[in-house]
Formats: C-alpha cells, sequence, structure tokens
C-alpha cells in the first residue's frame, strides 16, 4: 500500500531544516528527532533538559545526547554560542560518555548494541571493561558510527596487535572525519593502511632501522616510494648507502631527494644506479639540503 502526506495536516504546520532530512537522518536516533521536533515545536520558549526529559519521557543521557548530536550538527545553538566554528567541535568533545546504567539498558534493548558487545568479547578474549562497552556504546550512540563500521575497526586492531580501546575510539573518530561511513569504504581504507604499513616495513628493512613506529612524515613518505613510484628495496638501499656515505647518518630528507631525482629521470633499474655511481654520480647533499629548507 503507498503512503503520501494527508494535505489536511498544513493547516498547522512549522519548519524543520532541510539538512535535517537531507544529512542526518540516516545518523540521528529517534531520540534525536523526538527531541529536534519539540524543540522546533516550540522555538519561542526555552526548555531546560529536566523539561524536555519531562515532556517525551526519555532518560537525561537520550535528552543531552540529542541536543550534543544537534548542537555539533549545527541545529542548535547553546547560550553561549560566539558564532564560531570551533566553538562547535569544542562543545561536542566534552560530550558525556554514558554511564553503567545507560551501557546496561542500551544493551538490553538494541539488539545490535548486544551483538556488537559480545563480538568484542570474543574478539577480546575476555569479559569488556567498563571503559571499552561504555566507549563503543558511545561511538555508536553519539558520534552514529555504524556497526558494521565499529566490527571491522575492532578486528582490524586486533590483526594489527593494537586491540585497545584508545586506537579503537582514535580510528573510529578518523575515519568520520574522512567521511568513511560506508563498509566499501571502510576496505578500502584499510586495504591502504595495510599497503602503507607494508610500504614502512620493506622501506624499513631497506635502510636496516630496528622494529619501530614510523612518524608520520616517514609513513608518508614510505607510501610514496614503494606503493606510488614503485622503487624497489634494492633502489632504496642504494639511496640509503649513498646518503650514510655522505652524511654519516640516515637522513630521510636527503634520501627523499635523491629519490625524487631517480623517479623524475624514470630511473628505477638498480643496474642504472650502479653504473651512475661507478661513472662518479655525485649528489650535492648541501644544495639538496638548501633546496628542502627554501621549500618550508
Amino acid at each position: 500500500m503507498d503512503y503520501f502526506v494527508n494535505p489536511a495536516c498544513f493547516s498547522a504546520a512549522f519548519a524543520v531544516p532541510v539538512d535535517v532530512a537531507d544529512k542526518y537522518l540516516k545518523l540521528a536516533k529517534g531520540e534525536h528527532i523526538k527531541v529536534l521536533l519539540f524543540m522546533l515545536r516550540n522555538t519561542a520558549a526555552a526548555f531546560s533538559e529536566i523539561e524536555i526529559r519531562e515532556n517525551l519521557g526519555l532518560t537525561e543521557y537520550d535528552v543531552r545526547e540529542a541536543l550534543l548530536f544537534w548542537a555539533d550538527a549545527g541545529i542548535l545553538m547553546s547560550k553561549n554560542h560566539n558564532n564560531s566554528p570551533e566553538s562547535d567541535k569544542k562543545v561536542y568533545k566534552k560530550i558525556i560518555k554514558p554511564t553503567r546504567e545507560d551501557v546496561i539498558m542500551r544493551g538490553s534493548e538494541d539488539p545490535k548494541i548486544k551483538w556488537l558487545l559480545n563480538q568484542a568479547q570474543v574478539i577480546f578474549g575476555r569479559n569488556l571493561k567498563f571503559s571499552e562497552t561504555q566507549t563503543l556504546v558511545w561511538l555508536y550512540d553519539d558520534l552514529g558510527l555504524d556497526i558494521d563500521l565499529l566490527f571491522l575497526i575492532i578486528n582490524h586492531a586486533k590483526n594489527v596487535d593494537k586491540l585497545k580501546i584508545s586506537y579503537i575510539q582514535s580510528l573510529a573518530v578518523e575515519w568520520l572525519e574522512k567521511g568513511i561511513d560506508t563498509v566499501a569504504a571502510a576496505d578500502e581504507e584499510l586495504k591502504s593502511l595495510a599497503e602503507n604499513d607494508l610500504a614502512w616495513s620493506v622501506v624499513r628493512s631497506a635502510f636496516g632501522l630496528p622494529p619501530r613506529k614510523p612518524t608520520k612524515k616517514e609513513k608518508e613518505l614510505s607510501a610514496l616510494w614503494v606503493n606510488e613510484w614503485q622503487m624497489s628495496k634494492e633502489m632504496l638501499t642504494a639511496a640509503y648507502d649513498i646518503c650514510v656515505d655522505a652524511k654519516g647518518s640516515v637522513i630521510f630528507s636527503y634520501i627523499a631527494k635523491i629519490l625524487e631525482d631517480w623517479h623524475k629521470n624514470g630511473n628505477k633499474a638498480t643496474e642504472n644506479v650502479k653504473k651512475e655511481q661507478k661513472h662518479g654520480a655525485a649528489y650535492d647533499l648541501d644544495l639538496f639540503e638548501k633546496m628542502i629548507n627554501s621549500k618550508e
């Protein structure tokens, strides 16, 4: 049976921002919609959280979560709003995570949360700590991260030996900021992360570095050299040797300039590099340093 809006109902109506329907219906929960509709219907009045809770029959957590959700979306403003986008972000970051009672309630009333917490326990191999269940519920309820995406993140954390709730939260927030909100996009992101990790392991091996976490710049350069420029381990080692022979230590900025020159010249074969070295090809590393500093 098809349904349509009864025109008679518009004899008494109030406005709803277009963004609510176009951007936030997918992320907003039922409680979010209830609170917003209540406030839009009563724009001339000011209501406290307690009054909203009593009028709608919601919990304190539900009301506070809804208000912060719409404030972060730019639909609502707090009394001390100063029209600064940064102030909205700070308000959102101060969101209060659910209490133990809220977590228990949400786990019992939402089968998706119950499933996620059960699966997380299996992956962790133990009962979850309260801080862990609290954060997972917060990521789902407050930040609107899909259950399937959360499950992927938890699995990924285990696969890379980073099965800590702090890492899970950090990656989840990063995905939201990047707009990664589908399983397909998440799969691509995980593939990229795996490729970048592999690229770093190739570079670390070529340079003879001990096992350690790369800096952000080292990770970016590794991905560029190995994944984009398709530099072989032998090429990386050759550039490393040139740098160390001249400077006595590994300096990524110098190696980056050497590899950049080789890439621009289409010089990817190790034999060509050996010929250059044999015929006395020199690399003015002091000039490289001046060039690098001039770009900063």
